[in-house]
């Protein structure tokens, strides 16, 4: 009986041990629970000056907000999972958030809006993994009435649907403001110009051309027209410096009888100079080779001319670091860009003819970019 007895207690010991870890358990998940979701409460997000002052502010003059049909989304709806295992590492993510919170990383407007693209990109390249689940949460292709939509979103709509777009392909910048996606290239740029200004270049060097430069037949005098016109990336060899001009050579080809224009390869169209007559008629004939392709002749010629100073960078690689941050920050916009190797060299000059109007991009960082991508392309001897 004795045993029977301590071994009934040490029974019911166990038992009630385990009853209290469950209720530990228990507590203890529904508190873990309690309190992440709190965190996903539109007053948690907006408990700190941060996000209250910028955008949130924003979001409230949204559709998102307010709307004909009453149904708010709140930042946890299109920010935050909502599968658990998601959910939770999205949360531990956000600890780094706490952190940038503590140091006071965005702490003010000014610090805030000089990294708002940055932020801005981060969010769409999470949006675009996960094919935009938080958005499909509330809207689906199979759930819209086509036939309610303007025929222009229709035909947006359909064409998405079968090009297998994800939502934040298209929808960006509908909640908050837009970024400005130019700043951060065009800061790089104006490093790359004051680099280029400081540097002291000699007989003998090659350089390459940091923007289109004005070029001459003679050492240019102040306010002189140019014969011609250099374009970004064209690599010159330095002959000769004369106070504030430099005497350059210049190789590249011509495309049939087409003589003002040259490029950087035969067969490919990657404009490298723009001559005046009196210019190119200055150009000394190397060789002439036939485009198998087109069957058409290009001819290699070296022309001697002067440029101004101050306007090269010393490699190519910093050029090219420049090409890959704009065409990554703009042509990121619309969809997921295509690698530059997808495309001939030929091929880029109809595709950016199309989408640069979609851009802010000036005609310089146009051409730079065109150059950049074609000198990438698929076909490009580089």
């Amino acid at each position: 009986m004795r045993w029977g007895w301590k071994t009934a207690g040490g029974i019911g010991a166990l038992a009630l041990a385990g009853l209290v870890g469950v209720v530990v358990g228990v507590v203890g998940w529904g508190g873990f629970n309690t309190v992440m979701e709190a965190t996903n409460s539109m007053e948690f997000c907006i408990s700190c000056h941060e996000m209250r002052e910028t955008v949130y502010a924003e979001y409230k003059t949204s559709p998102h907000y307010q709307n004909a049909s009453g149904v708010r989304a709140t930042c946890a709806d299109c920010h935050v999972p909502r599968d658990w295992t998601h959910k939770v590492i999205r949360k531990v993510q956000a600890s780094g958030e706490l952190y940038h919170w503590l140091i006071g990383s965005i702490d003010t407007k000014e610090k805030f809006e000089a990294k708002r693209h940055e932020l801005a990109r981060r969010e769409w390249d999470r949006m675009r993994a996960s094919d935009s689940q938080e958005c499909r949460n509330c809207h689906s292709f199979g759930a819209m009435d086509f036939h309610k939509q303007t025929p222009k979103a229709a035909s947006a709509m359909q064409g998405a649907e079968k090009a297998g777009k994800t939502c934040i392909d298209c929808h960006k910048g509908i909640a908050h403001a837009f970024p400005d996606v130019t700043a951060g290239h065009r800061r790089l740029f104006a490093g790359l110009s004051e680099q280029a200004k400081a540097l002291a270049l000699k007989p003998g060097d090659t350089a390459y051309a940091l923007t289109g430069l004005a070029l001459y037949t003679a050492p240019p005098a102040p306010g002189s027209a140019g014969d011609g016109e250099i374009a970004a990336a064209t690599p010159v060899k330095i002959l000769a410096a004369e106070g504030g001009a430099l005497e350059v050579e210049i190789t590249g080809w011509q495309r049939g009888s087409s003589a003002q224009t040259l490029y950087a390869q035969p067969g490919k169209r990657i404009t490298t100079a723009k001559l005046s007559a009196a210019a190119a008629g200055r150009a000394e004939t190397l060789r002439t080779v036939t485009d198998p392709e087109t069957e058409q002749d290009w001819t290699e010629v070296r022309l001697t001319a002067w440029t101004g100073a101050g306007g090269y960078a010393a490699t190519l690689g910093a050029l090219w670091d420049y090409g890959a941050r704009v065409y990554d920050a703009n042509c990121s916009l619309c969809h997921a860009p295509h690698p530059p190797g997808d495309f001939g060299a030929n091929d880029w000059i109809g595709k950016m003819n199309a989408m640069r109007r979609l851009t802010k991009l000036d005609e310089e960082e146009g051409r730079l970019l065109l150059t950049y991508l074609q000198s990438h392309a698929k076909d490009s001897a580089r």
